[in-house]
């Protein structure tokens, strides 16, 4: 093993992308590539790549992206902001409860009886917390 000679970094691509790999430089033009270096050649072809900034070879994310965003609609200097008056939020808030998909009357008692039996649950969980911690109160203390 120490007779073969080491290949320097710079002769083996760090991360070779189907438009890097160039067979004609390699001297690879007529070899055969077996089907599952077939499917690494088309995965790596299709693998995202960032866009580059126009003219330079730095990468969009270290540039930003070459325009400002637009800011949020605001009132034009004078023109002041209106406030809703009483009539207008009460026919508002009308048509946003008329989109509401109201519950049937089997599906409310439904409901009621779901929480009713959770909320009973809850209430014996605490109360037999309540009666341990007391008691062990009572021991620890009396």
């Amino acid at each position: 093993m120490a007779d073969e000679p080491e290949l320097a970094d710079a002769d083996v691509p760090s991360d070779p992308t189907a438009d890097e790999l160039d067979l004609e430089a390699m001297g690879l033009e007529d070899v055969e590539l077996t089907e599952e270096e077939q499917v690494a050649m088309a995965a790596a072809s299709a693998r995202p790549v960032r866009k580059a900034a126009a003219g330079s070879g730095e990468s969009a994310a270290t540039t930003g992206k070459g325009r400002a965003t637009p800011k949020q609609h605001r009132a034009r200097p004078g023109e002041e902001h209106r406030r809703t008056t009483p009539a207008q939020f009460v026919r508002e808030s009308v048509a946003e409860l008329k989109k509401v998909v109201w519950p049937t009357g089997s599906q409310l008692q439904q409901y009621f009886v779901v929480v009713l039996v959770f909320v009973l649950i809850m209430i014996g969980i605490v109360a037999a917390l309540d009666l341990g911690f007391g008691w062990l109160m009572l021991k620890a203390l009396g």
